[in-house]
This record gives structure tokens, sequence and C-alpha cells, in this order.
């Protein structure tokens, strides 16, 4: 990736389209996209694994993993849900302050979000901390964590874990005493990134954070059994719009790949899941003072002006889909999200049921 600039929004009209000219901005969507590390145009996957291995030695590099599983889109029409739009579009509910106050029902257990001293990252550990919920961070780095997320020892008593999303073993031990319930993906590659770092970043580094949720809700690092099991977990990813087109996008490419490969092991792993697909994230939109929209398959943008959201409002339904819905609630969703001026929209609750297809739909 490039040491220079990232690809910012001069625009603050929320009005982005989608064309080359724009393809830099597109990428602000990539949720995690990763600050340079030093000065250089790219930061290949040997290298992190070095830089890693400095800081960890002893580690194994990544291990690629390939899953190839049949993931099912449907050709239903395509349509969208707004927020608050009225009960005879489809849905039930305003954009009023329904959660105000409100008492989230949590599973009882810590969320870990990887990618946390991130863009979208650092909001998403800020958001499920204001709901009560004891979290974890997944970062490479404990000084920017210090700065970041306003920690003061920065490690694993205060629930910060130093170490590369590429080594599985990094996020073993993060998860290894069985009482992370909850995986919060929040990271993701840049756009200038090589290939072999795209993979390692959106594609093998959720197999291994998957799989190390899944072993240790089964035996703990100590090798005692936990009590966890499979019911009690779930993953809430963030994806991007895009994923389904073929071939894909110009200004998405491989990421968009692995992306969808990543969604398609997710649905397969036999835990909880809940996959938000934001369309463009622009650094500098402010967040909740908009009406939010979800949908598949790229419906809520099509002839519209509007194809933005804010990182908040993006970390705000990722922290509710991670805590705030019931277990029943959050099974297996998997939905675009974006955003038109209007009233903001705070039942995210009935936002995120509004996402189920219409034979799901509550009776």
């Amino acid at each position: 990736m490039t040491s220079e600039g990232k690809p910012t929004n001069s625009n603050n009209n929320n009005r982005v389209g989608y064309n080359d000219e724009t393809a830099k901005i597109f990428w602000e969507r990539s949720a995690g996209y990763h600050p340079p590390m030093r000065k250089m145009e790219t930061v290949t996957l040997s290298e992190r694994s070095t830089a890693s291995a400095e800081r960890h030695p002893g580690f194994l590099q990544t291990v690629g993993l390939t899953a190839f599983v049949c993931f099912l889109l449907g050709t239903g029409n395509q349509y969208y849900h707004d927020a608050n739009a009225n009960a005879n579009a489809g849905l039930v509910f305003e954009g009023n302050n329904n959660n105000a106050g409100a008492i989230f029902e949590s599973n009882d257990g810590t969320v870990l979000v990887t990618g946390a001293t991130g863009r979208l990252g650092a909001l998403l550990y800020k958001e499920l901390q204001k709901k009560g919920t004891t979290v974890r961070a997944f970062v490479r780095d404990a000084e920017k964590a210090r700065t970041v997320l306003g920690c003061s020892a920065c490690d694993e008593t205060e629930g910060i874990y130093v170490g590369d999303i590429t080594h599985p073993e990094d996020l073993q031990h993060a998860m290894a005493d069985g009482s992370v319930t909850t995986l919060a993906v929040a990271i993701g590659a840049g756009y200038k990134d090589p290939p072999e770092v795209v993979k390692a970043v959106e594609f093998d580094s959720v197999v291994s954070s998957v799989r190390a949720l899944g072993l240790s809700s089964a035996e703990g690092g100590d090798g005692h059994s936990n009590n966890n099991n499979n019911s009690n977990l779930r993953v809430v990813f963030c994806s991007s719009m895009g994923t389904e087109q073929s071939p894909p996008p110009k200004w998405g490419g491989p990421i968009l790949h692995w992306k969808l490969n990543a969604e398609t092991f997710l649905a397969t792993s036999g835990i909880s899941t809940t996959i938000v697909k934001p369309c463009g994230l622009p650094a500098d939109m402010a967040g909740k003072n908009s009406t939010l929209l979800v949908g598949h398959f790229g419906a809520i943008t099509k002839g519209s002006d509007y194809h933005s959201v804010s990182r908040e409002d993006v970390a705000s339904v990722m922290a509710e889909a991670a805590v705030g819905l019931s277990r029943k609630n959050c099974q297996n969703l998997r939905f675009d999200l974006c955003s038109k001026p209007g009233p903001p929209t705070t039942d995210l609750e009935a936002l995120i049921e509004s996402a189920r297809w219409e034979w799901d739909q509550p009776k």
C-alpha cells in the first residue's frame, strides 16, 4: 500500500457514484484498511510475517486454507428496506428513539474485535464498551492501541491482545481461555496490497479466527473443557457490497473475491453469523444522522444518488448484531447496508430484522 494519503471523499453531500473515477473512495469500504507500516510502496506477506516474528519469536507463518463451498445467492426480485419507510413498504417501524435506555440482550461472553485499532474496528470496540460488553481487542501495535483505544497497560490484563492477523497462533492465544463467545471481524486489506496479502487478510485470517473461536468453545488452552458450544457462539463479519458481481468491479478485484470466499466459509462454519456488507465508507462522513437502508444484491443503491454510509453507523449495526440481538434473531443474516439523507435510524434491531427475506419475516 502507498504511504501517501488514503483515498477520501471530497464531496460531503453523500453522493458517490460507482465509476472508475471514484474507485478509490469505494475502497474506503474495506473495513480495516491498513495504515502504512512504513514508507514503502507495498507490504508483502513475508514482510508482515518477519515483523511479527520479531515481536513474537517462534510463531509459524500462516498456512493457506481454501474452502470450496457452494453459496446460494438466490434469484428473487431485488428490493430494499428503508429504515423509515411505512408499513405499506414492508416495514412496521420508523426512525424513532426506540432503543434509548434499552437493555441489550448479551450472550454473556466476551467479544473479540479483530482490527480493533483500524478506523472501523476502533469505533466498534468503543461502541461495544458503551453497551457494557466485555470486549477484547486484537491489534498489531500496543502503542497504537494506547493512542486509539485509550488503554493504559495495553496488554492482556486490559483485554489488549497483540499479534498478527495472518498468524493462526496469535488468534488462538487471544481466544484460548474459552471466554470469547463472539468474534467481530473488522479488518480488511488495502486496495494496493499484493495478492498474497489480500488472500491472507481477507480469507485465511477469517478461517483462522473462526477456527480459533470454534476450538476454544470445546477446550481451553489449559486443556480443560469449557462450557461453551457452537450454539453459544456468533460471528459478525464486515464484508462489502459488490461481492456478488461477476466479474468483480474494477474497484474491487481480488479483495471482493476473497471477501465472498470468506462469506461462503462462514455459511458452512456451523456458527451463527451476521454478514454486514456496507456501501462506500468515506473517511469524513459523520454518523448517526442519516436514514439507514438494508437490502440485497446491490438493490439499495441502484438508481440512487446516495452510495455511502458512515463507519460509525456500520460499527453501531455490527455492535447490535454482536450483543443486542437475541440468539434467534441474529442467525445467518447477510445484508447490504447504506444510507441516505433523512431522519436518523435509531431502532437498529428493527433495521436488521427488516433485512430478512420476505419468507423469513415475522408473521
